[in-house]
């Protein structure tokens, strides 16, 4: 059974594939990096202008962190754009199995596929070697859908100076990972970088190398479907004999570390609660996509692969391991310790429990998540976790309800009608154009 690797080994292997020794690790190469890409982006993004259609990659590796649909469909019907995905391999450097890697490929072809987008596989059989995407396609705009080096080096921005570049959050940014959110190299170097609220751009203002030169608002687009009056949501939930409540639950996969995640406590007893309330609640299990590859590296493959059986084959339990809107939208709470979906699940106004390790998590939030998590009923225990489904859930005791819904009209509720997507479109062309 393998470990996840985080050896010296490990590190120096980023350093020599992404040949980032220097000017990730000394602060005035870094900043003078920055500068010099900065430039590069905007002579490129200048190069832009007059072009009749612009080819824009979309580069994804997890089904999971597609958060772009409407962004790629307004591209779509706008004949200015070629969009398409560029389906990538998830990290060879992080110790992941190899063929675990390829099923997650698989899935993320099959998710493109489903829906009916134009999508590029860069692989070359004949020589088993991964193509430079930048020399096969001439992409004139690159979306990223993640910010790590959690890909193979010709996919990360570093190889895309003289492309405009853009980045969007695949979730919500709601926990106080600034250094991660706001002060990578990527965040720094990429030519737009979108941001859900002015309060995240303060926050890129306070915690960036670059003074948030690039971070523009708009939105994001993820939330679009929430915000449509119009939307029918498909009803994925598995048939029951009778009705039933329906919770989601949505662990995290930072099981490796000491962090917030804690489906190491819990995640077999809330298995058990699914048992124990089959006649009352049907579950959807939700993990975060990258889940399974840890568990692996802890409980083995036959324990893991029994787990997840175990959600799928119940009467009233189901696993979900693609898109989750339909399923927030169709649901009548969540139990989750993501802080992707902190933000997301509210709204549906619906009610939610935050899974807690300590009784004092504020430390863990930014300034948005911690009015997010204030919303959220807080689960330190087991015991916390069923009276929340027999009493909140079942019975309908619900006194977060008016709480949420302030929240929501505070912060969610869109306040000029224009959609995030449509918002973004005009920053792309403003930017090309120079203003």
């Amino acid at each position: 059974m393998k470990s996840i690797d985080k050896s010296y080994m490990y590190q120096l292997r980023l350093l020599w594939a992404y040949k980032d020794l220097l000017r990730n690790h000394f602060k005035p190469i870094t900043n003078w990096y920055i500068r010099k890409f900065r430039a590069a982006q905007l002579q490129a993004a200048h190069k832009l202008q007059g072009k009749d259609c612009l080819d824009v990659a979309f580069f994804l590796s997890i089904p999971g962190m597609w958060k772009h649909d409407t962004l790629f469909e307004a591209m779509q019907k706008d004949p200015h754009y070629h969009p398409y995905i560029v389906i990538t391999l998830y990290s060879q450097y992080k110790g992941f199995e190899k063929d675990e890697m390829m099923k997650v490929l698989e899935r993320t072809r099959q998710f493109a596929e489903s829906k009916g987008y134009e999508y590029v596989i860069p692989y070359d059989d004949k020589s088993g070697k991964w193509l430079d995407v930048k020399k096969l396609y001439h992409p004139d705009i690159v979306f990223f859908t993640a910010p790590y080096k959690d890909t193979l080096p010709q996919n990360f921005i570093y190889h895309y100076k003289d492309t405009l570049t853009c980045y969007l959050p695949y979730a919500i940014t709601s926990l106080n990972y600034y250094k991660t959110n706001y002060n990578l190299i990527s965040t720094n170097i990429v030519g737009i970088y979108f941001v859900e609220t002015p309060i995240h751009k303060e926050l890129a203002y306070k915690y960036s190398r670059n003074n948030a030169e690039n971070v523009v608002v708009s939105g994001h687009p993820a939330t679009e479907v929430f915000l449509n009056p119009n939307h029918s949501p498909h009803d994925e939930w598995k048939k029951q004999s009778k009705p039933k409540k329906r919770v989601i639950y949505a662990p995290h996969h930072s099981i490796d570390f000491d962090n917030n995640a804690t489906f190491m406590d819990n995640g077999e007893a809330i298995l058990a609660l699914a048992e124990k309330y089959s006649d009352d609640i049907q579950f959807a299990f939700k993990p975060h996509q990258l889940l399974k590859f840890k568990l692996q590296q802890v409980w083995g493959e036959e324990k893991t692969e029994d787990y997840y059986r175990r959600w799928e084959s119940m009467e009233n339990t189901q696993l979900v391991t693609d898109s989750y809107e339909d399923l927030f939208l169709t649901s009548d709470a969540m139990i989750h310790d993501c802080g992707s979906f902190t933000v997301e699940y509210i709204f549906t106004q619906k009610p939610v429990m935050y899974l807690c390790k300590d009784e004092d998590m504020s430390d863990k939030f930014n300034p948005f998540g911690i009015k997010a998590f204030d919303c959220h009923y807080h689960g330190l225990s087991i015991d916390d976790i069923e009276h929340f489904l027999k009493d909140v859930v079942v019975e309908g005791n619900d006194p977060m309800k008016v709480q949420r819904k302030q929240f929501y009209d505070d912060y969610l509720a869109s306040k000029d009608g224009v959609l995030p997507s449509q918002k973004m479109l005009q920053i792309i062309e403003d930017t090309i154009n120079g203003k």
